[in-house]
Order: C-alpha cells, then sequence, then structure tokens
C-alpha cells in the first residue's frame, strides 16, 4: 500500500535545506572574510550592486506592465463610455440643428434674384 505524504513535513523538510544551505553560505563568507578581508568585502559589493540592479530593473518593468494595463484599462471605459454617452450629448445638438433649419428660410434665392433685378437695372440704365 501506497504511503500517504504529509505536506507539512514536505513543508519543513524544504524549510530546513533552505536553512541549512543559508547556515553552510555564512559559514563560507565568515571564513573568506578572515582570510582575506577586502577581497571578500569586493566581491559582496559587486553582487550585491547587480542584485541591487536586477530588482530595480524588474520593479520598473512590473511598473510599466501595470501603467500599460491600467491605461489599456482607461481607454476601454473612455470608448465604452463615449459610446453611451454620445448619442445622448448629439441629441439636443441635432434637435436644435434642426429646429434652426426649419425656421429658418433659405434666402439665398431673394438675395440671388434681388442682384439679378440690379444688374438688368443698371445695364437699361446706360
Amino acid at each position: 500500500m501506497e504511503e500517504l505524504q504529509n505536506p507539512q513535513a514536505e513543508t519543513q523538510d524544504m524549510i530546513d535545506r533552505k536553512a541549512a544551505w543559508i547556515e553552510r553560505m555564512f559559514d563560507r563568507l565568515f571564513s573568506a572574510v578572515q582570510k582575506n578581508p577586502f577581497a571578500t568585502m569586493l566581491i559582496l559589493s559587486v553582487v550585491l550592486n547587480f542584485w541591487q540592479y536586477n530588482v530595480v530593473n524588474e520593479m520598473n518593468r512590473l511598473r510599466i506592465a501595470d501603467i500599460t494595463l491600467l491605461n489599456e484599462k482607461i481607454n476601454r471605459a473612455v470608448e465604452k463610455g463615449g459610446q453611451l454617452d454620445l448619442s445622448g450629448q448629439l441629441t439636443p445638438y441635432n434637435k436644435e440643428l434642426r429646429d434652426s433649419n426649419n425656421k429658418k428660410s433659405d434666402t439665398s434665392l431673394f438675395h440671388l434674384n434681388g442682384a439679378v433685378e440690379s444688374v438688368r437695372k443698371y445695364w437699361n440704365f446706360k
């Protein structure tokens, strides 16, 4: 029969292994500092600077991705809201435009007729 595995035991085992690894690394670091402190500090400084550079780049990448996602959401919301509101916003304008067209009569032909008459009078006078 197959043994049932305990997830807590597996988790504790993983934690113990990581703790042992960290302890070994600190022991190695301590012995390296005792042998040559300046070289060890130089190497640690370079490693920490490289790690900090990677952390900053990852944070910037995540920040840019977050801003891009937020901008896309805003654009979709504005587009959706614009589609819903545009017809409601244009309705009074279209109604006013139709009313003004109905109220105003086209006087361009009247003016044209008057201009033709004045030209006739001018030529008949000469």
